[in-house]
């Protein structure tokens, strides 16, 4: 699976638009599995369109818009001949929710599990896209302010369905504030034995008062969290290195290869193996 590396093509907006085109003819294969780091809509203008993600199929039709979120792989194919609109954008170049690499796992983890892909109705999301699109393609005067303002109304769309998480309401949260330091402790100790106990010991909480601050602030058991942490940073790893899967179980904090490919396999829908020979080598 390869990592895509996404190109603005707005002047001056850091964005990807690529506007409907002529209807292509062809069904089958669009794009092979891969990931982004940015956001995807595809608006279906016409026919039926797929996109698989984690082993599960979504389907869309015209007047349907898809929703992928960021670094989820995903492969998308036409069941019938289609005309489609793209959106890719970056949800940090957007919004000013992603201040701090603590919190940011933590919108991850929320947003990623629950709604890796999206297929939205909605009509008037669509003309939202339709009328982006007519932006894009006559290029009229200031037609750059009415981009902006169609992409904002979109990622609004996007926070009010509870799609995305808004990291700064979250992080000015009593509860979000009361386990920062076991936040912390996990982005810099997750490939130690951590443990519920040290966290907990940490804030100088009683293991029941912290289990329950911490699932209401994440979303998330400690444990959920710290594996999510680890499986994120095992993707680098498998990525970037030549490391075995038992080098990158221990690195990341796994006390056993057969629970690192458990918990990897819980997440991603794969095993570590499967990962780096087969969705690595398209990336």
């Amino acid at each position: 699976m390869r990592n895509e590396t996404v190109l603005n093509n707005i002047k001056g907006i850091p964005i990807r638009i690529n506007v409907p085109g002529e209807r292509f003819s062809t069904v089958g294969n669009v794009c092979s599995i891969h990931y982004h780091d940015e956001l995807e809509f595809i608006a279906i203008l016409e026919g039926k369109f797929e996109c698989t993600a984690y082993g599960k199929k979504y389907v869309a039709e015209s007047g349907d818009v898809i929703f992928i979120n960021s670094r989820v792989a995903h492969s998308t194919s036409a069941l019938t001949p289609c005309k489609t609109g793209l959106i890719q954008l970056r949800e940090s170049k957007w919004t000013e929710t992603e201040t701090d690499n603590i919190i940011r796992y933590s919108t991850r983890f929320r947003s990623q599990l629950s709604y890796p892909v999206v297929v939205f109705k909605e009509k008037e999301l669509f003309s939202v896209f339709t009328e982006l699109f007519e932006e894009v393609s006559k290029m009229e005067r200031s037609y750059e302010i009415f981009v902006k303002s169609a992409v904002y109304c979109i990622m609004g769309t996007m926070y009010r369905k509870g799609v995305l998480s808004d990291a700064e309401r979250i992080y000015n949260t009593r509860e979000v504030q009361k386990i920062l330091p076991a936040l912390h402790l996990v982005n810099s100790s997750y490939a130690e034995n951590l443990t519920l106990e040290q966290a907990s010991e940490e804030l100088g909480f009683d293991r029941s008062y912290f289990c329950r601050i911490f699932k209401l602030a994440t979303g998330a058991t400690f444990t959920e969290y710290l594996n999510f942490v680890r499986i994120c940073k095992a993707e680098k790893l498998l990525q970037n290195s030549g490391s075995s899967i038992l080098e990158i179980s221990e690195a990341v904090g796994f006390s056993s290869v057969s629970y690192f490919n458990r918990i990897f396999k819980k997440y991603r829908n794969c095993s570590p193996r499967f990962y780096r020979t087969v969705v690595c080598s398209v990336m």
